[in-house]
């Protein structure tokens, strides 16, 4: 009892506790509308009058009216059937289309577009040129991107081809190896050895990276880094100190040895008059 008392709580049972109950409701706000006037003025005289001042006037060509008016019955269609109704809407349309085709067409009148001309466009220049800008811009980046994939497909398409023929070249490689082997086998068993070929002997490996060891003996009298294995110094074809001697007579005999030859065959009075070299 001293805690409840504490807290400020009341027992129900007490006579004096009177319980808490909250009756506040909301008002509704009601917006009321204001109401029609009963004091309607329907002027029909300054109604006609006022179709009058905005109407065509009476007698005007048709090709400032362009009104066509189709007084044939039509078939009655049912209202709720939407495809039936716009294919009648689209008949008379197209009907009325047709009249006034051959209207223009009975008065000699231009309507339709010349071929040159350009009408004004809803969107401006600038705009057009910026949305023309940016689809060639996405259409070059889809090429650029096909081009791209189509090259990785190349180069894995020419990695795959180039280890395929480095698989055929081992195993040719290695075929020839083994034939080798058999033809050498062959020709022990038969009893051809080493003595009767003469000393031929072909030393093949066992994995074939060095059937042939090439020899590191020297030509006598020939230097390490003479390409020409002894053939400059020892008289080989085309150099040496004969040929040098032929070519220098050969040359002394067809110009001469120097001094000046370009008069040689300049004609004289004495040339010019000696005629014994002609035949009457």
């Amino acid at each position: 009892m001293m805690v409840a008392d504490e807290l400020g709580m009341r027992n129900p049972e007490h006579e004096d506790y009177e319980p808490e109950t909250e009756s506040e409701e909301d008002d509704e706000q009601v917006v009321k509308l204001a109401e029609p006037s009963k004091n309607v003025v329907y002027n029909w005289d300054g109604l006609f009058d006022k179709l009058r001042d905005i109407g065509l006037p009476d007698g005007l060509d048709w090709s400032h009216r362009l009104n066509i008016d189709k007084e044939e019955e039509q078939e009655v269609v049912d209202v709720n059937d939407d495809c039936a109704r716009d294919l009648s809407f689209y008949m008379q349309a197209l009907e009325g289309v047709r009249r006034a085709f051959l209207n223009f067409q009975s008065k000699g009148e231009p309507f339709l577009r010349p071929c040159d001309y350009y009408g004004e466009m809803v969107k401006p220049d600038t705009h057009m040129e910026k949305v023309k800008g940016r689809l060639l811009t996405e259409m070059r980046k889809i090429q650029e991107d096909a081009e791209r994939r189509k090259a990785r497909e190349n180069k894995k398409l020419a990695k795959e081809v180039q280890a395929q023929k480095m698989k055929e070249r081992a195993k040719l490689k290695k075929q020839e190896i083994e034939s080798v082997k058999k033809w050498m086998k062959k020709r022990q068993q038969s009893g051809f050895d080493k003595e009767g070929a003469g000393g031929l002997d072909l030393a093949i490996d066992e994995d074939g990276t060095k059937p042939f060891q090439r020899s590191n003996k020297n030509r006598p009298g020939v230097s390490p880094g003479d390409r020409s294995g002894g053939k400059a110094t020892f008289g080989g074809k085309g150099k040496g100190p004969d040929k040098k001697r032929k070519s220098r007579e050969f040359r002394d005999s067809k110009f001469g040895f120097g001094g000046r030859k370009g008069l040689k065959k300049q004609n004289s009075a004495e040339t010019t008059n000696d005629f014994r070299g002609f035949h009457k």
